[in-house]
């Protein structure tokens, strides 16, 4: 089997846990980082082993390099992506694609015209669990879907933050429908195509709810929030002979017939994986560092995600992963600036 050269740009909190993943992972070997702070690059690279660099065109250029892996803020991911993909490199790059959508276009076309390969991050496509809802959804097994919900509101502690820390500027993240874009994804991954799109929000954006239309006519709802003293997590698809049910809270997946749970499975096979996605779903999220170590499912999830990389980079083949498969980040955008987009990332020739 072939070993794929990896080198990654941006070593901060996912950036790191990723490059522990790939440097672990048999099927690929870390060889550059990269970070506009060079001492943090170097830091890095010494416990990998890698070269370390400030300059995302030294991972670009490098030829024997066959990945790069772009995980800096969420408004940067543009430059070091379209370098990489000019120099006909895969590029992977970390949720969501990006803030503006001209720039996500951008990528998508770059890809194209290089013959590049093209992924994004929505890390929870991944989950083992998910998956096989997923795989339930289109075989038909619950009918005609007529509805989907999705829910994440919790309390975020922002207590202690550096008021210039990037992921408080809604202008650097696209603000929380996109820098949280995790469950709009789901949403949007399983229900296909949006033909109109509803949003409402209190002024601070702490409670939002997202009202959509799909295509073939169902409906989908999807509410975030940052500032809820209680909490949900969980995504629900409604069929006509059936509903499934993922609740991350308790990490079950249920199947439901005439209202009666037929038959359910967790979120992660393995159990200590399940047990640390109930532990963190039910634990105040701290959003006040950029330091700290991901979490055991955390973990696992990227091992998913980087074992999937490596079969779309074996075979070429289309992917949940796949970049133009992003219709949440045209909802999310669509959201922000209040006018309707095509429902299509790509560029209209």
């Amino acid at each position: 089997m072939t070993r794929y050269k990896v080198g990654v740009v941006g070593c901060g909190f996912f950036g790191s846990s990723l490059a522990r993943e790939f440097a672990a992972h048999p099927r690929f070997e870390l060889t550059m980082l990269c970070d506009r702070d060079l001492e943090r690059a170097t830091e890095a690279a010494g416990e990998f082993g890698a070269t370390p660099t400030n300059d995302h065109d030294d991972v670009a250029a490098d030829a024997t390099i066959d990945l790069v892996v772009v995980a800096t803020p969420n408004h940067t991911h543009a430059e070091p992506a379209l370098a990489a993909l000019t120099h006909g490199k895969a590029v992977f790059v970390e949720k969501p694609l990006a803030v503006e959508l001209s720039d996500a276009r951008g990528m998508i076309e770059c890809a194209e015209t290089n013959g590049s390969t093209l992924m994004v991050g929505h890390i929870m496509r991944m989950m083992p669990g998910v998956r096989r809802l997923a795989a339930s959804v289109r075989s038909g097994e619950i009918g005609d879907v007529n509805a989907i919900e999705t829910s994440r509101s919790r309390w975020i502690d922002t207590a202690g933050a550096d008021p210039q820390w990037w992921k408080l500027d809604k202008s650097q993240t696209g603000g929380e429908l996109t820098h949280e874009i995790h469950e709009l994804d789901l949403l949007c991954w399983l229900g296909g195509d949006v033909s109109a799109v509803s949003s409402i929000a209190t002024p601070d954006d702490g409670f939002r709810t997202t009202v959509v239309k799909f295509s073939n006519g169902a409906v989908g709802t999807h509410t975030i929030s940052t500032r809820s003293h209680t909490s949900s997590w969980d995504l629900t698809v409604n069929g006509s002979n059936g509903a499934l049910r993922a609740d991350f809270r308790t990490g079950l997946v249920e199947k439901s017939t005439d209202g009666q749970v037929v038959e359910s499975w967790p979120i992660f096979d393995d159990a200590d994986e399940n047990q640390s996605l109930i532990d963190s779903a039910t634990k105040t999220q701290k959003y006040n560092s950029g330091g700290g170590a991901s979490s055991v499912w955390m973990q696992a999830a990227i091992r998913h995600e980087i074992d999937e990389i490596a079969r779309v980079l074996d075979s070429g083949d289309e992917s949940p992963l796949t970049a133009a498969t992003d219709r949440a980040l045209l909802v999310a955008q669509q959201v922000r600036v209040g006018q309707a987009e095509p429902a299509d990332l790509r560029v209209a020739r």
